[in-house]
């Protein structure tokens, strides 16, 4: 039976009295959550009455029993928003979400902009987002950015990054900006990622934008260390679009960063950088390979040295940075080219640490290695001879007993990481011979181990199902692949019968 407006008007009455607060709740969250379609004057009746939000306040003592009143407002304001007709060009929509979205609760702001962020969402898959009538909206999203906690700052983004650009050049919108500029400095990062992801999208709106990235590249003259490697982390997607990478290079970044690194010695700081200035090279290198190789050789020497060294707490980020420039075909091509006997080296020292350092840089190392060698479409005759020189340079020659010695390891993850290696390997040719040359590899494969992993057992079947197609193999090894392969991963064979395990055990 739907309700009278006199009955949403005598529960919200009720609210403020807290011995007849819960019941009041409980009652219009349980016919909201029934009735399908509410009449707008009620929906807006609720979502514009304090006394409803007084309830969704948080206890100020931490310590404090949950109100269950707060979880029950909660439920009823998201009931509210999902019936609710948003209308981002209706000049009333900022004064309907205004208390969700200045609310001290974080999670009923969160609520709040994601009901908004999934209408925006919806907007752009019908291909027109409406125009703001004003800046109302936008001045409410902009605040969120403020907040101390942090749970609706990606939402807001999402959202900003959507509507920002039909207000951007408002002299009030600017003025809101550069208000957050002189935040702390978490609210500052957040208008540096505002920006970043506005000047991704066009030319014209990185020009509208450019005081905040600006603003953002002052923060690398800081003495903190740790808030110039966010920066710079926040700077790498500009350098997706070639507009955002005149950017940089109109402001010189990487060279004055490059600079950095060659001053080491006079700025023993700056040593606390390098692994975030690589970073940063290396992810760039993912989008502008020869930018980078190219144009940057202390940067590559320097990182050379490191991948050399047996220093656990630098080699990690050489080790990604390394993948990130040999991610490319253009980057293997360009790092063959200018760095030759630099990757045979690196690759041979790599074939040094998987046999001496800790089990989590093993594991980060193999895990590099496969970001090199894996390929949406197979790789140029080139490429294929520049990483098959690589990887007997790693393995010590054409084989695979190098994986294999961590696939027979006592650590399921680092068993995992050199089994997926051995995945990508056996994409090419070479790698299956490597493999065939590797005694007791096929046989360890082809094995129905009981005791091992489920995901490990998943692994080794996808491998089989490589190898059954290769025609490197004998027609009685292919026949024998295509059985394993065709039994499944989890086949078992018993004692006197064929069973199939389990399918939920490990």
């Amino acid at each position: 039976m739907e309700m009278d407006d006199n009955w949403w008007v005598t529960n919200l009455k009720a609210l403020e009295s807290r011995p007849q607060r819960m019941e009041a709740l409980t009652a219009m969250n349980t016919t909201i959550a029934r009735e399908a379609a509410l009449p707008r004057q009620t929906i807006e009746r609720l979502l514009t009455t304090a006394e409803l939000y007084d309830c969704a306040n948080p206890a100020a003592d931490s310590h404090a029993p949950k109100d269950q009143a707060v979880d029950v407002t909660l439920e009823l304001l998201c009931h509210c928003l999902d019936q609710l007709t948003m209308d981002t060009a209706d000049e009333q929509l900022p004064s309907l979400l205004r208390r969700g979205l200045t609310h001290s609760n974080p999670a009923l702001r969160a609520q709040v902009l994601a009901s908004l962020l999934k209408e925006l969402r919806r907007q752009l898959t019908a291909g027109q987002v409406r125009t703001l009538p004003n800046n109302e909206l936008i001045f409410l999203i902009l605040d969120e950015l403020k907040q101390p906690d942090t749970e609706g700052t990606s939402v807001a983004i999402n959202i900003l990054s959507i509507v920002l650009a039909q207000r951007i050049s408002d002299p009030d919108v600017q003025a809101k900006l550069v208000q957050l500029l002189k935040q702390n400095e978490i609210v500052r990062c957040c208008a540096y990622e505002l920006a970043v992801v506005l000047a991704k999208k066009s030319a014209t709106l990185l020009n509208a934008v450019t005081f905040i990235l600006d603003a953002a590249l002052s923060e690398l003259d800081n003495d903190d260390v740790l808030l110039q490697a966010s920066v710079m982390e926040l700077l790498v997607p500009l350098a997706e679009q070639n507009h955002g990478l005149s950017y940089m290079e109109r402001r010189r970044v990487l060279d004055i960063l490059s600079f950095r690194v060659q001053r080491i010695e006079e700025h023993p700081l700056d040593a606390l950088l390098i692994p975030s200035i690589m970073k940063f090279f290396g992810k760039i290198a993912v989008y502008q390979p020869l930018k980078i190789i190219g144009g940057y050789p202390h940067m590559l020497g320097c990182l050379f040295v490191q991948l050399l060294s047996e220093d656990e707490s630098i080699l990690p980020t050489a080790m990604d940075t390394l993948a990130n420039l040999a991610t490319s075909p253009q980057g293997k091509i360009l790092l063959n080219m200018h760095f030759s006997a630099d990757m045979e080296k690196s690759f041979e020292r790599y074939g040094s640490h998987i046999k001496k350092l800790s089990a989590h840089i093993k594991e980060r190392l193999l895990n590099s290695l496969d970001v090199i060698y894996d390929f949406k479409t197979p790789p140029a005759k080139e490429i294929n001879t520049i990483l098959k020189n690589w990887y007997e340079c790693f393995a010590g020659g054409a084989h695979a007993n190098t994986i294999m010695d961590l696939i027979n390891t006592p650590f399921p993850d680092l068993q995992m990481a050199a089994l997926a290696l051995l995945k990508t390997i056996c994409k090419y040719n070479w790698g299956i011979v490597a493999l065939k040359n590797t005694g007791g590899a096929v046989e360890f494969l082809l094995s129905r181990q009981k005791d091992l992993h489920r995901d490990i057992k998943y692994m080794k079947w996808q491998i089989m199902e490589i190898l059954s197609a290769s025609a490197e193999f004998s027609p009685t090894e292919t026949i024998r692949f295509t059985a394993y392969v065709n039994e499944g991963p989890y086949h078992v064979q018993a004692d006197l019968d064929v069973a199939t395990e389990p399918q939920g055990n490990a």
